[in-house]
């Protein structure tokens, strides 16, 4: 895979996109409301534990900031997470949803609990902490060819992005 690929992946059915997000399940990806991995999670109210890839930078709060949908839309902006975390997180900022997330009776967690289950999702707490989308998507991209690599055994080889400038993967 290209690294500047994963900035133009935007298609569910590509195998590349499906790829990406079971090496973050497979890793023990833990669900930021109910805190337990994927496997954990029993079925018991599924409709609230249901795993969904959602958006992480909330696509409204993107529109409001003037991103274009074509770069929050990539599946370095998304992770799977449950319907119920999708619900609260809403189109607010990550600074505020994820205080809402911490402080919810069902949560009760510290910055330090969350920031942990964030990364279990290869995202950087700083970033998503401070809005910085841009800081975000380069700390994103960086962590998940580090994963994909890791599967690999071997280094993603960087080629000058240049030639990869108009190639894109559907949009949803």
């Amino acid at each position: 895979m290209h690294p500047a690929r994963l900035g133009t992946l935007r298609s569910r059915t590509s195998a590349a996109y499906k790829g990406i997000n079971t090496l973050i399940q497979r890793e023990g990806s833990q669900d930021f409301f109910w805190k337990s991995t994927i496997r954990d999670l029993d079925e018991s109210d599924w409709e609230e534990r249901r795993l969904d890839i959602h958006h992480i930078f909330p696509k409204s709060w993107c529109d409001k900031q003037g991103i274009p949908a074509s770069r929050y839309n990539s599946i370095l902006n998304k992770t799977p997470i449950s319907f119920k975390a999708n619900r609260m997180i809403g189109g607010k900022a990550p600074s505020e949803y994820l205080v809402q997330l911490q402080k919810h009776d069902s949560v009760q967690l510290d910055d330090a609990g969350m920031n942990a289950i964030l990364a279990t999702h290869q995202i950087d707490a700083i970033t998503l902490r401070q809005d910085d989308f841009e800081g975000f998507m380069a700390s994103r991209q960086r962590m998940i060819l580090a994963k994909i690599e890791a599967a690999m055994g071997k280094p993603v080889l960087a080629v000058d992005d240049s030639a990869y400038s108009d190639v894109t993967d559907e949009e949803e």
